[in-house]
């Protein structure tokens, strides 16, 4: 059972949690952010709540608050550089790791979900001769297909996909925003989205 208490504490740490991130992106990667705005943090307590609320205080929700601060981490650097730092990709790795090891009888799930998503993004990869995929991106969905299994790594690539499409397309049509595409926000988005409503984690 969740009440305001525990809502007001998970915020407090998102907002905690979130200004280590900020100074991570600016320091560590170099990426320009605002520092009088408290975006990052804000976001980032926000993102804990909807985690408490659909995960509760489990070690399932740990994983996804800790995972939740790099998606957004992701999401942000990718927007302003077009490239995802190898960090977020090998931390988010290290906690599908754990989490196969903390459930080893399904652990042919956790592998296929390392292959599923990350092998159709490398076809795409291979097939536009790098032009419509990066790297990173196939990393990422690796990483987190490792995390959440093959059946919502799918979930997140398909959410991530439609949701990159119809954004671009309207900011294509009424920001004048040329076709180059930043496709980690969107995988972020996907992948945030799966964590909470997808089945079997």
């Amino acid at each position: 059972m969740v009440d305001a208490k525990d809502i007001l504490l998970i915020f407090t740490a998102g907002i905690f949690f979130g200004s280590f991130l900020k100074r991570c992106l600016c320091i560590v990667w170099q990426i320009k952010i605002e520092e009088r705005y408290p975006f990052v943090e804000c976001a980032n307590g926000l993102l804990y709540v909807l985690v408490l609320l659909a995960a509760g205080w489990t070690v399932k929700g740990g994983f996804f608050c800790i995972c939740t601060s790099v998606l957004l981490a992701v999401g942000i650097a990718d927007q302003k550089t077009f490239e995802i730092p190898i960090g977020c990709n090998m931390l988010i790795g290290i906690l599908g790791g754990i989490h196969l090891l903390l459930d080893l009888p399904h652990w042919q799930e956790y592998l296929a979900g390392l292959f599923a998503a990350s092998g159709l993004l490398g076809a795409a990869y291979f097939l536009s001769k790098g032009k419509g995929i990066g790297g990173g991106d196939i990393k990422l969905m690796a990483a987190a297909g490792l995390l959440l299994g093959w059946e919502n790594i799918m979930l997140a690539l398909f959410i991530g996909s439609v949701s990159g499409a119809v954004i671009h397309i309207l900011r294509m049509r009424f920001q004048r925003k040329d076709r180059v595409l930043a496709f980690g926000p969107y995988l972020a988005f996907g992948i945030f989205t799966a964590m909470l409503c997808g089945e079997g984690f």
